[in-house]
Parts: C-alpha cells; structure tokens; sequence
C-alpha cells in the first residue's frame, strides 16, 4: 500500500490516470442504472435521467400515488404511456382504454398475473391463487374454491350469514342514530366490522364465536346523551358525534392486522424486502400465531363435522365456506386415490385470503356507496321506493325484508345503483397484467416479463378516451367490436353518480337493468377476474337494501362530505360520516 502511493506521488500523471478511470466506470455505472425507456411509448424525460425515476415525483403529489398514475395519461395525452415506479428496474406501461384492457383481460393469453402483485400479497399469504401464474397449481386452487360461488351455496349459506351479520349493523346504527339526535358519526370502522363480520360467517357459520360488530353494539347500548357528549368535545365545531369504540377479541385484530399490512406492501418501493423486516418483528409474529392457530382450529373443527358424514352428495351439513372446502378436499382425493390433507399452506392461504380481501372490499365499496348515495339525495328516493315497491309484502307487514326475499327479487333500479356504486368507488383503481412473451400495444413492441397497469378510471371510464386508430388495436381487439357500435358513456357526465345510465326502457316502458351499458371493471375480466365476484354482489345487495330500508340519510356539511382517498390495500375514502334518521322498521 505504501509504494502504490509513493508511485501515485511521484507519478502524477498515473494518479490523474487512475481517478479518470475510476470517474468514468462510476459514469457507466451511473448510466447502466438509469431507466431504459421502451422506445416509441412516451414517458417523463426527467425520470430518463434520475436513479429514483418516477418515484419521486410521485411520491410529492399531494392526492396520491393513483392519482399521479392517472394524471399520467393525461399527461402525455393517448392511451398509453411508461413508468419508472422502483429503482433500477424496468418501465411499468401503463393505459387507458377500455376496449384494450378488455381485449387483454378476456382473449389474450400472453397476459398473466404480475410478478408485481405477487410480491404485494405473497408476504400474507403465499400460498392463495392470486400469487400463482395461470398453470396447474392455480387451477387446483381455484377447484378447491369452485363450489364456494355456486348460486346454492351462496344462497342457502352465505346469504343467510351475511344477513344476520347486517342486522347487528342495524341494530347498531339504531342506537347510534338515538343518540347522536341528527348529527353525523363516522361510519369508516362501523362498516369495516360489518364486513368483517360477513365474511366472518361467510368462511366458518356458528362454528367462530368472535365478532367485530357485537362489542361495539354492546358499547352503545348502555351509553346515555351525557356519555355521548363527554366523548365529542374536540369535534363540536363540525357537530360530529364521536363513539368509543368496543374491545376487539385478539383473532380479530389479528385479521385486521394482516389487512393493514397488506396495505403498507402496497405503498413500499420494495414490497419483498419491506416484508422481510416487517416480518421478524415480534408483534407481526405474534398476529401471524394468533391468526393461523385460530384458522387450523376452524379447519379441524370442520374436518370432524365432515367425519361424522357418511353421504358426500349430501351438502345440508355444510354451513360454511370451509366446510364446503373440507369436503372438496376429501372428493377430489378420492378421485385422486391419495389421502385428504385438509390443512396445508396453500389451504391455510386460501382461507385468509378470501377474509382478508373480501372484508376490504367490500367494505370500501360500502363506504363509497355511503357517500354517493348521502350526498344524492333522489337517488336514494327513488332507490327506497323501488325497495318498497318491490318488497311490497314487507313494506305492508312493517317488517324488513327476509334474506331470501331480497337474493331472489329482481330490482333493476337496486342493480343500478349497486353498478354504479362500483363504478364510481374504484375500489382496486388499477388492475395489472404481465405479458410471458414479446407482444404488441397499440402497435409498439412490448418486451417480456413487461408490467401492465390498465386503469378503471380516467379516460373511457369516468371521462372522454382518447381517440384510437383501430388499426393500431389488437386483431382480436378488433374483431369484437360490436357490428352496433361500441358502448361508451356519454361525455355529459362521465364522472357524475347517475345510476339511471344502467337501464334501459323497453317497449312496454318497463326499466331493464343492462349490465353492459358502458364501460366499467370493478372485479377485472377473464380467467384472473377477482373470484369472489358473486359474494360481492350478493354481499352489496344485503347491506344496500337493509340500510337503505331502514335508514335515510341525510347530506353531511361539504367539510364532512370531500372526496379525497386514501390508498392502501383498496382505494378508501379519507372520510365518510352519516346522518340518520331512523324509518319503520326493525327496532333495537
């Protein structure tokens, strides 16, 4: 080491060498790091030359990430644009057109599920279907699940359940709406728990004693006007009631827990590696122990139910989810001629995912659909009275409507608002595919292994697309195109709560429900279309109708009542208050 420095100062000229040659392989170093656009597609010049790429920017834009990517397309002004989201990696594409994304969704097969959400929600539960690529693991997942969206199943079981589930948030909401005397409260946490609380009796009936709803029930119930107003005095300028909230049991907040973990996957650069110190921390054991002990025990509890059955064609026993999965379990191994194995990862996996998901979701549609129907008061008129004229024997009787009256009666008007609820709320604002081959978009090459982002926002969905030459479209693309025209929205309007755009009136002047009126894709399309479609629907109706019988709500202050989400695992409303008023029916 000493002569190497004696030869830099007694040589100057090597030393002056030696830093230039060090300078320049940083310099390639530098260069080799930076994003590499694909060419043709437009993309932020500025993010070309940083390290961080689009990162930074999007992380300073006051409303969000999705609202940055959205911007984007507006930006560089057509369907389709890159991104440079994460260091030193490859460009996401990102468009947004309705017509491609659903040419890519249902015909083109070099589409696949991304390795980009599989790195989100691999950490919680690596083992569900949503991390598989399309193959045969996935496909033995979902015939593991298949049964679970059966019109019997969803009807004879899970209605029920998720019934009896909303009637606790009624009750609930009763006694909030006697003590609150008109003024606003919350509605964020009292919806996540009745979510939760479905989806709870969805997945194990009777068969788990804890709930989210019932603590919170038997909080209120107690409280007198004195105790509301004790709780209030930092909100009374904005006149909202604030209620203490009620102990949840420790599986619950463990269930929870995995939700809000999830959604900080989401916002990470580096979701794996932000996964891997998250997960040895103590207090994330300690939900992950808590959350699959109490799974293993609902499993060995359904397995014993299944044991005690003789015939396996018949299905009245079952009264779960996980009962239905258990003996889907034993038939395909007896197909299979090999021994059931009713607990396993992929089974363990499967089980939290569809709470997990399914709580969220549907609860941040719910909350949407909240807003949207407080803040357009005919809407909500007219959805009532449809309710009424529909339900007509429970509105003569004085009563709710039964469970089974509401999953079997065609409402178009209740579908409507249910569709346009969904529209609007963008409840997961981007869907995301990856291409396991070199393909085409909008006539540029898109390499392998390239990201897709396909917004269900913006452009064709809440605002005018842009114009597309069809000769740049896919071929199947091109080939589906209705010989009627293309169903499009009316530019007047796009982004407006207007769920009269769903129905059409027939000859005799009846209103029909059309599903396909315009573009919309809440659940996303195809064979990797979100599989519990059907429950969220079904799920949606339960809550819509029953709330909306028994309450009316009124329209918060415009201080109560912006717009403004959140983005963590779904895209949230950052606020969501009601103002009840209580109508006939059933009473706490």
């Amino acid at each position: 080491m000493a002569s190497l420095a004696a030869l830099l100062l007694s040589e100057p000229l090597v030393a002056v060498g030696v830093v230039a040659l060090a300078a320049g392989l940083l310099y390639f170093l530098y260069l080799s790091l930076l994003p590499k656009p694909l060419p043709g597609i437009p993309y932020n010049p500025e993010a070309a030359s940083s390290l961080l790429g689009d990162l930074p920017a999007m992380l300073r834009d006051e409303n969000g990430p999705m609202d940055w990517i959205l911007d984007q397309s507006r930006r560089h002004s057509g369907p389709i644009c890159q991104v440079f989201l994460r260091p030193f990696s490859k460009p996401f594409v990102l468009i947004s057109d309705y017509r491609e994304a659903q040419d890519i969704m249902l015909r083109r097969k070099e589409w696949d599920r991304s390795d980009y959400t599989i790195e989100i929600f691999s950490g919680q539960a690596p083992g569900h279907h949503i991390n598989q690529k399309t193959g045969p693991v996935w496909k033995a997942h979902r015939r593991l699940l298949q049964d679970l969206m059966l019109p019997g199943f969803l009807k004879d079981v899970a209605a029920p359940n998720i019934y009896a589930s909303t009637l606790n948030l009624v009750r609930l909401w009763s006694n909030k709406e006697r003590l609150a005397r008109g003024r606003p409260f919350s509605a964020e946490n009292d919806i996540f728990y009745a979510a939760l609380d479905s989806v709870l009796e969805f997945s194990f009936g009777q068969a788990f004693p804890h709930r989210a709803v019932p603590p919170q029930l038997r909080q209120v119930e107690t409280m007198t006007a004195y105790d509301v107003a004790s709780t209030t005095a930092s909100t009374t300028e904005q006149g909202v009631v604030e209620f203490v909230r009620g102990p949840l049991h420790e599986t619950i907040q463990a269930t929870l827990h995995a939700s809000n973990t999830t959604g900080e996957l989401m916002d990470s650069p580096c979701p794996r590696l932000h996964w891997w110190f998250k997960s040895k921390m103590p207090s994330e054991a300690r939900h992950i122990r808590i959350r699959n002990a109490f799974l293993k025990e609902q499993v060995d509890m359904a397995q014993e139910r299944l044991n005690m059955e003789t015939n396996l064609h018949d299905e009245r026993w079952v009264k779960s989810a996980v009962d239905l999965m258990m003996m889907r379990e034993r038939i395909s191994a007896q197909k299979e001629g090999r021994q059931p194995v009713y607990w396993s990862p992929a089974i363990r996996d499967e089980i939290i995912g569809f709470v997990v998901a399914g709580h969220d979701t549907s609860s941040t549609t719910m909350l949407w659909g909240l807003k949207f129907l407080s803040d357009n008061q005919l809407a909500q008129d007219r959805l009532r009275a449809a309710l009424h004229q529909a339900h007509w024997a429970a509105a003569a009787e004085g009563r709710i409507p039964t469970a089974h009256e509401i999953t079997s009666t065609h409402i178009p008007y209740l579908n409507a608002v249910i569709e346009e609820i969904l529209r609007l709320a963008n409840t997961l604002p981007i869907l995301d595919r990856q291409t396991n081959t070199d393909t085409t978009l909008f006539g540029h090459h898109i390499p392998k292994d390239t990201i897709l982002l396909m917004l269900n926002r913006g452009p064709s969905f809440t605002e005018p697309g842009f114009q597309v030459d069809e000769r740049l479209r896919s071929a199947s693309c091109q080939t589906s195109k209705s010989p009627v025209g293309l169903r499009q929205w009316s530019p007047d309007g796009m982004d407006k709560f207007m769920p009269e755009r769903w129905l059409r009136t027939e000859p005799d002047g009846s209103l029909t429900f059309d599903s396909t009126s315009g573009p919309s894709l809440p659940f996303g399309l195809g064979t990797r279309g979100c599989f519990g479609r059907r429950l969220g629907y079904m799920e949606l109706r339960i809550m819509v109708t029953l709330l909306v019988w028994e309450f009316k709500m009124g329209q918060c202050s415009s201080e109560l009542s912006g717009y403004g989400a959140i983005e963590a695992l779904t895209h949230k409303p950052k606020q969501c208050y009601v103002k009840l008023e209580k109508l006939e029916g059933l009473r706490s």
